[in-house]
This record gives structure tokens, C-alpha cells and sequence, in this order.
């Protein structure tokens, strides 16, 4: 009776924790209808056409399977405001490693990573400020160290 009685107090107190978690697909789902807000999707289909013409950059251009990119830039200040505070949650989730950040007055950009060690399975890009907020969010299997050689050549990253 009393291991059940522990179960039942784990449980309840884990789950709400769990509910109160936000991926970064949750943020772009929770947003994307809202009015003035731009969103795209590019699934699995559309990105083998879009590989057929064009040579994309070696080895992480085949790892990606979908992007989803949402632009609340033209939303109300309220709409914006609550992307913020969710993009917050995001920055404080442990699940996601931040890989970049920018600062200039009151900009921010930043790339946050998801992965298992050896693949990053979720690549989030994010740029929020009082003007423009916009979430990118890669999903696909793309090695470290592909993500790596990209961040560090100037082909792909001139300006640091």
C-alpha cells in the first residue's frame, strides 16, 4: 500500500512538470494561426524537389527531413509578448543545448540544439526583439560534426 502511495505522489508530481514543457514545435503550432502570423511548412516532399536542384551544403542537406518557419513580426505587441516569454521557457528547457547567441541593443538571435550526442535531431533558430520575432526549427538527423564544419567555415558563416 505504501510503494503505491509513493507511485501516486511521483506521478503527480511529475506530470504537471512534463505538461508545463514546451518544444519548439509547441511554440510554432501554439502561434502560427494567429492573425498576421506568417508560416511555412516544408515537408519531406518538397525538400527532394528542392534537392534536385540544388546542391544544398554536403552532408547536412540530406539529414534534414522538415523545417517549419513561423514570422510574428506583424502581430499584435500582446501576440509577440507571449512569444517571447515561451521562447524564455524554451531557452530554460535542459533539453536544448544553445549553440549560438547575438545580442545587439535589442535583438537577440539564437540556435538552440537538440540532440542525442552523435545527431542533432532539432535545430531551433530564433530571433527575438521588440520589431521581429521568428522561429526556424529543423528537424532531421544532421551529424555534430557536420553542424560544426558549417559553423566554423566562412563559406557558410561569413560574418561573425
Amino acid at each position: 500500500m505504501m510503494r503505491k502511495l509513493w507511485l501516486l505522489l511521483v506521478l503527480a508530481l511529475v506530470i504537471p512538470a512534463s505538461a508545463w514543457a514546451r518544444s519548439a514545435d509547441d511554440i510554432v503550432s501554439e502561434f502560427r494561426d494567429e492573425k498576421h502570423a506568417q508560416y511555412v511548412n516544408v515537408g519531406p516532399g518538397m525538400l527532394s524537389l528542392a534537392r534536385m536542384f540544388t546542391l544544398g551544403i554536403p552532408g547536412v542537406n540530406q539529414g534534414i527531413s522538415a523545417i517549419r518557419a513561423l514570422d510574428l513580426s506583424d502581430c499584435s505587441g500582446g501576440v509577440r509578448d507571449k512569444f517571447r516569454k515561451r521562447v524564455k521557457d524554451l531557452r530554460n528547457d535542459y533539453t536544448y543545448e544553445e549553440m549560438v547567441t547575438s545580442r545587439k541593443d535589442d535583438d537577440q538571435s539564437l540556435v538552440l540544439l537538440h540532440n542525442d550526442g552523435q545527431y542533432v535531431d532539432e535545430l531551433v533558430i530564433l530571433t527575438v526583439s521588440d520589431d521581429d520575432n521568428a522561429i526556424v526549427v529543423i528537424k532531421g538527423r544532421i551529424s555534430i560534426e557536420d553542424v560544426e564544419r558549417i559553423a566554423n567555415d566562412d563559406r557558410y558563416y561569413p560574418i561573425r
